[in-house]
């Protein structure tokens, strides 16, 4: 019997040990161990979400040094290590030479920096609308460093006499003035030419399949050479401008035929053919009618738009024949 109780007292104290620890360990140490790992773990969420955000910055700043770089190799402007004032001058000079009526070169400053040095020139004229378009356009788009800044514009109207007709002519002309900045002496690396000299010593004989050549430019980039439109040039004009490329003008001319899709007209002693979409003295040719006998056309007047209409004499008889059709019955004796 002794042996029996032994064995339910040290049962009963393994029990007693054992719920004690149980409980020990279900109601004092596992909530702050679970506390303990859930702070972990929330440390470890703060921490991978820091580190994506850090992996996507560094992702984005890789793509913006990227184009950064991209963008610095393939610069276009080129600055010459040496540049003389008279150079910059004998290229203005030479791109002035028609269109402009005045063309006038102050030298205002000599700017030396620790980047690359600049002339300062002061210039002011008077031109053409569409010279001087030209002339900003070179400046601005050209390989050279240059810059234009304090452009001014002021449009005036001059009566000069035409030698042909010995007629006063409106001459539309701009008094133009701007600041010029020619850059030189600049830093190593700065003149696109800089990238050519280091890819010459990188690629040796490999050169035309590493770097493009840099006269080539895609298409698009620049602005247009021509501008759109003249905003000086008035909606309707004072005169017509006169026939220069000697076209057919058409209220001057005889209408005498129309056959195969062409209206001959007879001007000055000859003989001149034209169909739809043919271009005339001051427009085109709209629409032609062999069996009405018409000629339309639409002409710019000016500014004023006009369409005439030319009818071909043919007579009354054939007139008579593209009429209706009228049929008369045979007489019977």
């Amino acid at each position: 019997m002794l042996s029996v109780y032994q064995n339910i007292l040290i049962l009963g104290f393994c029990l007693a040990v054992v719920s004690g620890s149980g409980i020990y360990i279900t109601l004092f140490s596992q909530p702050d161990e679970m506390e303990r790992l859930e702070r972990a773990e929330k440390v470890a969420r703060m921490k991978q979400a820091e580190l994506s955000a850090l992996m996507a910055e560094a992702t984005e700043s890789e793509e913006l040094a990227r184009n950064v770089i991209n963008r610095w190799r393939a610069r276009y402007k080129v600055v010459p290590k040496e540049l003389g004032s008279e150079e910059v001058i004998r290229n203005l000079n030479d791109q002035t030479t028609s269109g402009f009526k005045r063309f006038d070169v102050t030298f205002q400053d000599h700017i030396e920096e620790a980047d690359f040095n600049t002339y300062v020139f002061d210039i002011n004229g008077r031109a053409f609308f569409n010279p001087f378009y030209r002339l900003i356009w070179d400046l601005e788009n050209s390989r050279q460093f240059y810059r234009v800044s304090r452009l001014k514009l002021n449009h005036i109207d001059l009566i000069t006499t035409d030698p042909e007709t010995s007629r006063g002519k409106l001459d539309i002309m701009v008094d133009f003035s701007f600041r010029l900045e020619t850059y030189y002496a600049g830093i190593d690396g700065l003149s696109a030419t800089d990238v050519f000299d280091l890819g010459v010593e990188l690629a040796g004989d490999a050169l035309p399949a590493l770097l493009p050549d840099l006269t080539l430019l895609p298409d698009g980039i620049l602005p247009s050479r021509r501008a759109a439109e003249n905003p000086f040039r008035p909606l309707i004009l004072g005169e017509i401008p006169p026939n220069t490329d000697g076209l057919l003008d058409i209220e001057r001319a005889n209408l005498i035929s129309i056959a195969d899709s062409k209206a001959i007209f007879e001007e000055e002693g000859r003989f001149i053919s034209v169909g739809v979409g043919d271009d005339i003295y001051l427009g085109q040719i709209t629409a032609l009618d062999p069996r009405l006998g018409t000629v339309l056309a639409l002409l710019n007047k000016g500014g004023i738009m006009d369409e005439v209409e030319l009818i071909l004499d043919t007579g009354e008889r054939f007139r008579q024949a593209i009429g209706p059709v009228n049929l008369t019955p045979a007489k019977t004796n």
